[in-house]
């Protein structure tokens, strides 16, 4: 009908916005992050600190993030976080938000989803360090 006509005209007409494409239910995830920096960080400076950490080898940060993880648990790891990670999110006991493939580095994005909600990580290195990752969603 003509009625018909004019309301699917006005629906895909321009003025209309476009739906936005929602993602599927799985593709955001969330966790918390532990971060060391190290000499090799592609920005060498603990933004806890505002320190310099090109002092500091990665070998040496190896060790100190493996110190971390014999100790760190669902339970603290904010506290710990907020005591030693290298990241601004230290502030937030390391909890990154959700995110989406390609919104991290792929390393980063694998071992998160590698990951069951509430577990942590072994030792993750990307371009920014070393992590240990919680994964809570």
């Amino acid at each position: 009908s003509i009625k018909t006509r004019s309301v699917l005209a006005q629906v895909s007409g321009s003025r209309c916005p476009r739906p936005l494409k929602v993602a599927p239910a799985m593709s955001k995830v969330r966790c918390s992050h532990l971060l060391i920096k190290n000499v090799n960080s592609r920005n060498p400076v603990s933004r806890r600190t505002g320190q310099s950490t090109e002092g500091n080898s990665e070998e040496a940060a190896m060790k100190e993030l493996l110190d971390i993880k014999a100790k760190i648990t669902p339970e603290n790891f904010a506290a710990m976080a907020q005591e030693r990670s290298d990241c601004g999110s230290f502030k937030e006991g390391g909890d990154l938000g959700p995110f989406a493939e390609g919104e991290m580095m792929q390393a980063f994005w694998d071992g998160t989803n590698a990951l069951k909600v509430g577990e942590i990580s072994n030792p993750i290195k990307t371009d920014s360090g070393l992590h240990l990752i919680l994964r809570t969603a």
